[in-house]
C-alpha cells in the first residue's frame, strides 16, 4: 500500500520570514502564507476568503527563504502537509497543521525599488537632447523605417 502527501499553495506573504537555527546549526526559516481561496457560486455575499498556511523551510531552501523573500511576494510553496504536536507548559496538548515546504518558487516579477530623481545635468547622454533636437535625429522620428 502506498501513501501520498502532497500540498501546492499560490499565495503571498504575510510577514517577512523569521530564522532560526536547530541545536545542530540547521538553518530554519519559518513563514506565512495568505492564500485566496475560490468563491462558492451560491455565495450570497462578494466576501473573499483567505486561508492562512504556515510554512516552515529547513537548509539552504531556509537560506535563500531569508534572503530574498520579503512581505507581500507571490510565491509558490510545494512540499507535504504535517501536523507538529507539541505540549504546552501547563501540560495541554495542541497540535498545529504546517507546511514542510522543498520548493519555493516566486510567481511575480522582482519588486522594483525605486531610484532617486537624477539632476538634469546628471543625467545619461541618451536621456539629453543634442542642440534642440533628438539625438537620434529627426529620419528615425517619422513612420518610415530608416533602412
Amino acid at each position: 500500500m502506498s501513501f501520498y502527501n502532497k500540498i501546492i499553495l499560490i499565495g503571498r506573504l504575510v510577514r517577512d520570514p523569521e530564522e532560526k537555527y536547530t541545536l545542530t546549526g540547521t538553518p530554519v526559516s519559518t513563514f506565512t502564507l495568505a492564500v485566496d481561496r475560490i468563491p462558492r457560486k451560491n455565495a450570497t455575499e462578494e466576501t473573499q476568503d483567505v486561508d492562512f498556511f504556515r510554512v516552515v523551510t529547513f537548509g539552504k531552501l531556509a537560506e535563500f527563504v531569508r534572503t530574498y523573500l520579503t512581505k507581500g511576494r507571490l510565491i509558490l510553496v510545494e512540499g507535504e502537509m504535517r501536523m507538529r504536536r507539541w505540549e504546552t507548559s501547563t501540560g495541554e496538548k495542541r497540535v498545529t497543521p504546517e507546511v514542510l515546504a522543498n520548493v519555493v518558487r516566486f510567481m511575480d516579477k522582482k519588486p522594483v525599488v525605486e531610484e532617486p530623481e537624477v539632476a538634469e545635468e546628471e543625467k545619461p547622454l541618451e536621456d539629453k537632447e543634442i542642440g534642440g533636437e533628438d539625438m537620434f535625429g529627426e529620419e528615425f522620428m517619422n513612420d518610415e523605417p530608416p533602412f
